[in-house]
């Protein structure tokens, strides 16, 4: 369901196109040393990422998606991208959408924390007041119905 490749150009062309348009992490260092998230002359978010055959569970409830050393490699403006720069995706999603989706499995306490920490920051916060007495029960459902991004969509 999520991949972490780039896919053949020869059997995916459309599949292909969008992921060299969306998904790529990059350029940086050497090819964009004033990257939005260069850090003493380092790519300060993990990439790019080592090579995996196979994926498998870290100890912080996410994935290590595979990353297979095939030899496929894109090069634009200087670059060259292979599957260490892919950002997790999902096949289906990027075609259906056609726009950068950024895409993860987890698992575990960790997961809890992620989706606490983006329910309530900013406008995703939701407030219920609950006082005595009458209630407009229809008053009542209205202001406390919150649609979350799974419902929304």
């Amino acid at each position: 369901m999520i991949l972490a490749q780039l896919p053949n150009p020869q059997l995916q062309p459309l599949l292909y196109t969008k992921v060299t348009k969306y998904i790529l992490h990059g350029p940086y260092g050497v090819n964009n040393p004033q990257a939005k998230y260069m850090v003493n002359e380092k790519y300060s978010k993990c990439f790019p990422k080592e090579y995996r055959e196979r994926t498998d569970w870290a100890e912080n409830s996410y994935l290590l998606y595979a990353r297979s050393d095939n030899g496929l490699v894109f090069e634009c403006n200087g670059a060259r991208f292979t599957n260490q720069y892919v950002v997790p995706y999902c096949p289906q999603l990027l075609l259906l959408f056609d726009c950068y989706l950024n895409v993860k499995i987890s698992a575990g306490l960790g997961t809890v924390k992620y989706l606490s920490k983006y329910i309530y920051k900013g406008p995703d916060r939701a407030t219920i007041e609950i006082s005595g007495g009458m209630q407009d029960e229809i008053k009542a459902h209205l202001d406390g119905h919150f649609i979350g991004p799974t419902e929304a969509c």
